[in-house]
């Protein structure tokens, strides 16, 4: 290769004046073009690299005589200093399927009913990019509309729009009401059963899904009134009532009868009962007799009852607790609480109610 062509080769790789008069230079071919620009700020954030990753060397101590290298970092028993850091698992997992054959597990976040597509698309950011850098306003208003489409492509018919709509409607509510993540569960299955076997067409979908919390709550013995639920829902008790007996017929919901035990906690915090009270009034909501005379009535008008008959057992002055304030906790009314009183004081007459356990200024003391 001659001297000259080394040298018209060198002159063409400089840069020069980019055309449009911006300093990026000129684009050869097979040249990048050279690009002076600020870093990013996740270049900024990112630490430099001092040593090389195979043969790190302690910086306080200028020596690798200490060094532990862990799972995720490595460090210097000397000192304590973490030396290198990485907390990534790039191992591969496995799992053994039924058949005892040992395959890749599936990598992310798991599966949930709670959504309409069970977590599984992904969603298209808005303000910046994998760089961490603000986008302009421009490619803002872009990202804008794809996401719409995006959105909307993810329900395309109307009976997936049903679909997203009442589990949406079934988060807000569990939000509203503080409901555990299993009642979530459970009443997000009991709407994909309706919404797979056709029930919502006709019907409320706000309803239904209403329904289906009370109708969750109900099988996992989680005690929940239905003026509660309708008071952050969107329809009127008598839908909610009508969708609920939908459910229970067209699925034949093994729902437990509701007992007075089940109201009992709520209802004695409700009312800043004293806890030796409380004590009284399970024990006597538990006995035999008492279970005969709930049949029928109202569960926490029972419960109610049993936890005013055991203040009033109690003498204690100082702690005021009225037919009226159980019955608003309880959404019951003061002649219900009366009327089971009244049975209750025939029971102990009778001796068909369980004495405390010794004697009761020791047991409410």
């Amino acid at each position: 290769m001659s001297q000259r062509y080394l040298e018209a080769a060198n002159s063409n790789a400089r840069p020069g004046p980019h055309p449009s008069g911006s300093p990026l230079g000129t684009h050869q071919r097979g040249l990048a073009p050279a690009i002076d620009s600020e870093p990013s700020s996740a270049q900024k954030l990112a630490p430099e690299r001092t040593q090389p990753v195979g043969d790190p060397i302690c910086p306080e101590c200028a020596t690798d005589e200490h060094l532990v290298v862990d799972e995720t970092e490595t460090f210097c028993q000397a000192c304590g200093l973490v030396v290198t850091r990485d907390i990534l698992d790039r191992e591969l997992q496995w799992e053994t399927t039924a058949d005892g054959e040992r395959q890749p597990a599936r990598g992310g976040a798991p599966t949930t009913i709670r959504r309409h597509d069970k977590g599984l698309p992904t969603e298209i950011g808005s303000y910046r990019d994998g760089y961490g850098n603000e986008l302009s306003s421009k490619t803002q208003r872009q990202f804008k509309r794809l996401r719409k489409w995006d959105d909307r492509a993810k329900a395309s018919t109307t009976h997936d729009q049903s679909l997203r709509t009442g589990l949406g409607e079934i988060a807000r509510l569990v939000s509203a009401a503080e409901l555990p993540t299993p009642i979530h569960d459970r009443a997000a299955r009991l709407f994909r059963d309706a919404w797979e076997n056709n029930l919502l067409r006709g019907r409320s979908i706000e309803a239904i899904a209403t329904a289906s919390i009370f109708a969750a709550c109900r099988l996992e013995r989680l005690p929940r009134f239905l003026e509660e639920l309708t008071a952050v829902a969107r329809v009127g008790e008598s839908d909610i009532k009508s969708a609920y007996r939908l459910l229970n017929r067209e699925f034949e919901l093994a729902t437990p009868p509701p007992l007075p035990q089940d109201f009992l906690p709520r209802l004695a915090n409700a009312v800043d009962a004293h806890p030796r009270v409380e004590r009284r009034a399970h024990q006597l909501v538990t006995a035999p007799a008492v279970g005969v005379l709930a049949n029928g009535r109202q569960p926490a008008g029972v419960a109610a009852a049993c936890l005013y008959h055991a203040h009033d057992e109690s003498e204690l002055t100082n702690l005021k607790l009225t037919q009226q304030r159980l019955a608003d906790a309880g959404f019951s009314t003061p002649t219900t609480i009366r009327n089971i009183r009244r049975e209750l004081l025939s029971l102990d007459d009778a001796g068909d109610l369980p004495d405390p356990d010794g004697n009761l200024d020791d047991y409410l003391g």
